[in-house]
């Protein structure tokens, strides 16, 4: 069985969990924080970043993408990425903005108001928040919700990997109470709705709650 290496709340290793419920395939979890100087991690992930993955004594590597376009080709169940070369490319292209800049702005706020406090006893800046909550989210909640164009999900009528990439950041703001207003985005908040309500979400959001001792 696969090892990760991470810890539940970081979105990456959410994005990789999920992706391992939604194909069913196991895995175990080994907790492993950020930066960490454990031998077999860092052989996994040479940069000290979660999540590391590891399939046997002779094969390890890092990152959620990496982990989740090796899963899709050893395992075709729910496949994760469309066959169409324009959707592929499409998917691809939404998984990296939501791993990078939409993930700047969301792990900002969750960093501020939950990570911080509760693991690093750091206070909020309260000025920081007003900034993510008022102008820095709401303009990628704007762009997300352009893309979707009225539809339940990014790229056609499959669930890709670019659902799951943007779903496990909507998940870090779930864990802020940041409402997705569904007056102002009502094509991002039905897809937030219908995402939380999977039941691999479910699962996961369980163990996450369970982390932050909800």
């Amino acid at each position: 069985m696969a090892i990760i290496y991470g810890v539940p709340p970081s979105p990456y290793v959410r994005k990789t969990l999920l992706a391992h419920a939604i194909k069913g395939i196991s895995a175990e979890l080994k907790p492993t924080m950020p930066g960490s100087d454990d031998s077999e991690f860092r052989a996994a992930s040479p940069l000290g970043k979660i999540p590391g993955y590891r399939i046997d004594d002779n094969t390890a590597f890092a990152d959620s993408s990496v982990i989740i376009a090796y899963l899709e080709r050893t395992n075709s169940t729910n496949p994760l990425y469309p066959e169409d070369a324009v959707d592929y490319a499409r998917a691809l292209w939404l998984e990296e903005y939501s791993d990078t800049k939409f993930s700047e702005v969301v792990s900002a706020l969750y960093f501020q108001r939950i990570i911080g406090p509760m693991f690093f006893q750091q206070e909020t800046d309260q000025a920081r928040v007003d900034d993510l909550v008022n102008n820095l989210i709401p303009e990628q909640l704007n762009y997300l919700e352009a893309q979707l164009a009225g539809n339940t999900l990014f790229v056609g009528n499959q669930f890709s990997v670019a659902d799951l990439a943007i779903g496990s950041h909507m998940l870090s703001l779930h864990h802020t109470k940041f409402d997705v207003d569904s007056t102002r985005w009502p094509a991002l908040a039905q897809f937030k709705e219908s995402f939380m309500q999977r039941p691999e979400v479910i699962a996961q959001l369980a163990h996450e709650n369970a982390v932050f001792g909800k």
